[in-house]
């Protein structure tokens, strides 16, 4: 396990860590000083796919995805690229100043083959570069490094939008016995997949705080 830090926006650097295994997660939270054990958001969904018409629907889920993570103080984990739900929270946070944790996971050929600020989300606070050469493969570590942040704090998966790989991102939290909440009129998955089991529904069209409430119930 290695940390260091990679210059993003205009050069300021963000600090991450090169994992290889699940065994080096609970030392690399440490080292990155992530608040830990703390109630969990895994932010899970659309990102270069999203259509213009799921755009609004899309910002209204993250705003109250993002103020969720502020007031209960919870670490927020996600894809942390420039895409879709990914760049939209990162803007809320840096627009709003909040200061939740905001952690991306990315496979670690990703940055050796692309410049790192033109691929990373400058306003994520932390990393873990995870190995992998394919978009998905950091699917199953987000999940595990999502249960390690938590420990005995309850964690919850968002799904806004999203394609096959967010298929494969609920299917790890379910692995996991993470609850998932599908934002229903985000566009595309999360209008299609089916709910069984650990997968529950909220329609976006409902009053933003109703939605916020919900999910606090389920998170606190």
């Amino acid at each position: 396990m290695i940390t260091r830090q990679i210059p993003l926006e205009r050069g300021i650097p963000v600090r991450a860590a090169n994992v290889s295994n699940t065994s080096e997660i609970q030392r690399a939270l440490d080292k990155l000083g992530i608040p830990h054990p703390s109630s969990v958001i895994v932010l899970v969904g659309g990102a270069a796919g999203v259509g213009w018409l799921d755009m609004f629907p899309m910002r209204k889920a993250v705003g109250i995805v993002a103020r969720l993570a502020e007031e209960t103080q919870s670490v927020v984990i996600d894809g942390g690229t420039q895409a879709g739900i990914m760049t939209e929270i990162g803007k809320q946070r840096k627009r709003n100043g909040y200061s939740f944790p905001l952690i991306g996971v990315v496979f670690d050929n990703l940055i050796i083959k692309e410049e790192p600020a033109s691929i990373l989300d400058p306003h994520h606070t932390h990393f873990f570069l995870i190995p992998g050469d394919n978009w998905g493969d950091e699917s199953a570590w987000i999940s595990k490094i999502a249960t390690s942040v938590a420990g005995n704090h309850k964690s919850i998966t968002v799904l806004i939008n999203g394609g096959n790989i967010s298929r494969q991102d609920v299917e790890y939290s379910l692995l996991e016995k993470r609850p998932t909440f599908v934002i229903r009129g985000t566009g595309r998955l999360a209008d299609e997949i089916t709910l069984t089991g650990n997968v529950f529904s909220v329609n976006i069209t409902q009053n933003s705080q109703e939605i916020y409430e919900y999910l606090k119930a389920k998170l606190c």
